[in-house]
């Protein structure tokens, strides 16, 4: 009698190990180190075009994600706990840049790369 596996296992780890993987990553250039950490909480998020306090640049952030997979606020999130693991307690958010809509009807039909993408500078904004 032959045996037949089911998919079903594979296919729920797949997605399992997607979903709770966060589906966001972030590449960092740190140009400050040795700050202590600061809570994701306590990071504040800005853009280029918000009056920005007097601050110290610590590092050059990448954030990629699958655009299925991931939010905008989950970028935001992610970007604010790695700035604040490298002691920021702000980042400067860049454009965040969609796929185009041939990229993501590629993505769909051959599993090709469709990311949302979005660079920041993770800064220590003088308090004093």
């Amino acid at each position: 009698m032959k045996r037949i596996v089911s998919a079903l296992p594979l296919t729920l780890f797949v997605f399992f190990t997607f979903t709770l993987t966060g589906c966001v990553s972030v590449s960092k250039s740190v140009l400050v180190q040795g700050l202590p950490p600061v809570p994701m909480e306590n990071v504040t998020v800005y853009f280029a075009d918000d009056e920005i306090p007097e601050h110290t640049r610590v590092a050059i952030l990448a954030a990629t994600g699958n655009y299925a997979l991931t939010s905008t606020g989950k970028m935001f999130d992610k970007l604010r706990k790695q700035a604040g693991k490298l002691g920021a307690n702000g980042v400067i958010v860049g454009e965040i840049r969609e796929p185009s809509g041939g990229t993501k009807v590629a993505n769909a039909l051959l599993g090709t790369e469709a990311n949302r993408r979005s660079q920041a500078i993770a800064i220590l904004v003088n308090t004093q």
